[in-house]
């Protein structure tokens, strides 16, 4: 996935805050107008706070430890604002895991807080809750038979060491038929682990977290993902939609930070968003 760059807290006690700029975009267009950069201002504070940002716009980032809160903002060539008029433009919100075992409990979350509309997507396990949150209320990663559907095929075996971590209701808190590899590159089922927020004015503002405040007396919480925001609406079986494949050339990320080599994912999901 290439170069990027690594970011923690040093005062898990102040709010930390940092810009990352995108220039350089190619391809993306809203209306017929280029659209060549983008800033996402992010900000939050927990102990050990930190994550992973991907010199690509296209990869996304890894989130560990605490929430964060991030502001888009998308601008023209020539510097002015893109004002998107409401039911015209869509983010796709992609690869929201739920791990719902007693060694890693937690719901992967986006929260709109200003400038969209959280939507749910046809067919996807993740769904609506409180009028503006996007995740799965049962586990879509691990299925009762111990395989990591999300990410493994159909010749993978059960992991005994999940197993082991199982509740006696697993089966209840499970969802059925998770599509194998569904969080996987390319995957014709990336609709499974994704939410779609309809934009609405030149500014988005959502909370990226791990919701674990149902968890079980006893069990690990979960605090890391991948958070992944696409420009294709995935399609889901036995829907047919007109897709429009945006490219994202070369891209250079603005943060006086140090310098990670080779951030990495095992899995990302590719959806793009639909202008």
């Amino acid at each position: 996935m290439g170069n990027g760059y690594g970011i923690g807290i040093k005062d898990s006690s102040k709010v930390a805050s940092f810009d990352a700029t995108f220039t350089n975009l190619s391809r993306l267009s809203y209306k017929g107008k280029k659209i060549s950069k983008v800033i996402m201002h992010f900000s939050g504070t927990g102990e050990n706070w930190g994550m992973n940002l991907a010199n690509n716009l296209y990869y996304g980032f890894q989130s560990w430890n605490g929430a964060k809160n991030i502001r888009f903002e998308w601008f023209y060539e020539d510097g002015t604002k893109v004002n998107f008029e409401n039911g015209t433009a869509y983010l796709t919100v992609a690869s929201l895991n739920t791990y719902l075992q007693r060694n890693q409990w937690g719901h992967e979350r986006t929260t709109v807080i200003s400038g969209g509309k959280a939507l749910a997507l046809y067919g996807s396990s993740v769904s609506l809750h409180n009028g503006n949150e996007l995740y799965s209320s049962k586990a879509n990663s691990i299925d009762t038979s111990g395989r990591a559907r999300a990410t493994d095929g159909a010749d993978s075996k059960p992991d005994q060491k999940l197993i082991d971590n199982f509740f006696p209701n697993q089966k209840d808190i499970t969802n059925t038929n998770i599509p194998y590899k569904w969080d996987t590159a390319n995957s014709p089922d990336r609709y499974y682990g994704a939410g779609l927020i309809a934009l609405n004015g030149s500014d988005l503002t959502i909370k990226v977290d791990v919701k674990n405040d149902d968890r079980p007396n006893g069990t690990k919480p979960w605090n890391a993902q991948w958070a992944n925001f696409g420009t294709i609406i995935p399609e889901t079986p036995d829907i047919n939609r007109p897709e429009l494949t945006i490219h994202y050339h070369h891209t250079n990320v603005a943060l006086l930070l140090y310098q990670r080599k080779k951030v990495l994912k095992h899995t990302f999901l590719k959806t793009r968003l639909i202008l």
